[in-house]
């Protein structure tokens, strides 16, 4: 048995060999006071049980609670679902799935390296694609990310948040509601937006889009085209920077030089 193992209140064994036996002494009397505090301890775990099963657990889809990106995108630097110089010479070109963890940490620890590093300083431009595949709520956020771009300008706004608020897959946290919490938090008109979802064309854009990406093959999320290059290993930093430079036109690399 574990050193660790609790030790219950059963007698000791018989022992033999002529040794005496030792009997268990009687467990000490509970004085009323105690034992009326632990019954209040106990009704009150139990009335956390039932208000957390009504009102969902922490972090789950039904509560209306919204967690800020820890990076938000610079909007001065958004063109639609593109960000930077349409002139820039690196074309970087992004298929996630909103509901994907890997596309939230490469939002997280990748894509806001490149954003200030290469596309603020015009080198290159970045571009989001749907690949909208694990499920119904994958497709709802791609749609939603698409009207908050067209009814305010808040596709990246939306994107990070919709990154921020990630609650494991198909499980709520996309639901049509909490989109709908999500656009009033970048600044939306609730009715505009809901009614916006429900026109079909964002649904056909986000189903065309998704049709491309499988047919360049892309068999995972998050993959990037550099120039044209397919990448997968986009959360280490050292590769993705070390091809990024590789593209970086000399005049650029020799004027920042020291």
């Amino acid at each position: 048995m574990s050193t660790n193992a609790k030790q219950t209140n059963r007698p000791p064994a018989p022992r033999t060999k002529g040794k005496p036996i030792r009997v268990a002494a009687p467990p000490p009397k509970r004085s009323p006071v105690l034992l009326a505090t632990i019954g209040a301890i106990a009704v009150g775990a139990i009335l956390i049980v039932i208000l957390v099963l009504a009102n969902g657990l922490p972090g789950g889809g039904s509560s209306t609670a919204l967690a800020a990106p820890a990076f938000p995108t610079p909007t001065d630097l958004a063109d639609g679902r593109s960000l930077g110089a349409a002139e820039a010479p690196i074309a970087i070109d992004v298929w996630a799935d909103f509901q994907c963890p890997y596309c939230a940490r490469f939002t997280d620890q990748t894509e806001s390296l490149i954003v200030p590093l290469y596309v603020k300083p015009g080198e290159a431009r970045l571009t989001f694609h749907d690949l909208a595949f694990i499920g119904q709520e994958s497709v709802d956020a791609a749609v939603a990310a698409r009207v908050a771009g067209d009814l305010g300008d808040k596709f990246w706004a939306y994107h990070d948040m919709l990154y921020a608020n990630q609650h494991g897959e198909n499980k709520g946290a996309f639901s049509r509601e909490r989109l709908a919490d999500i656009a009033v938090a970048v600044g939306l008109d609730r009715g505009a937006f809901q009614t916006a979802m429900n026109d079909p064309k964002y649904l056909a854009a986000v189903k065309q889009e998704t049709a491309e990406g499988n047919a360049l093959g892309i068999s995972s999320t998050p993959t990037m085209f550099i120039n044209g290059q397919q990448f997968t290993d986009l959360l280490d930093w050292a590769k993705v920077a070390a091809a990024l430079d590789l593209l970086v036109p000399a005049a650029s690399g020799a004027a920042a030089s020291p």
